[in-house]
């Protein structure tokens, strides 16, 4: 038996409603991800307990999450020993970008 993967780990993408999404960029910078969660019309999915427990970050929960994120982040501009959220782009097939920030556990 194999283990699934995570998003963030190369495994697929599926939305809470059911949407399937792919990886175009891994390990997004901090300040890509600040822009996406400063961007009140873009996507934002948390994967929390490793990627395996999605839920839409609405806009009021961003500056929130930024907060978090800004000391937690594990990827470029954040503390890699320390940080445990790393962000990551998927696209639809309509072209629609999701910024996804996985918890790891």
């Amino acid at each position: 038996m194999t283990a699934q993967l995570s998003p963030g780990s190369g495994g697929p993408l599926v939305d809470p409603d059911g949407h399937a999404w792919t990886m175009t960029r891994r390990r997004l910078d901090l300040r890509l991800v600040r822009r996406a969660l400063r961007n009140s019309g873009r996507l934002v999915l948390l994967g929390e307990d490793g990627g395996f427990s999605l839920r839409w970050i609405r806009p009021e929960e961003r500056a929130s999450l930024w907060e978090v994120l800004r000391h937690r982040y594990a990827g470029p501009g954040g503390d890699f020993h320390e940080g445990d959220h790393m962000g990551h782009e998927f696209v639809d097939a309509d072209g629609r970008q999701l910024t996804y920030i996985e918890v790891s556990c």
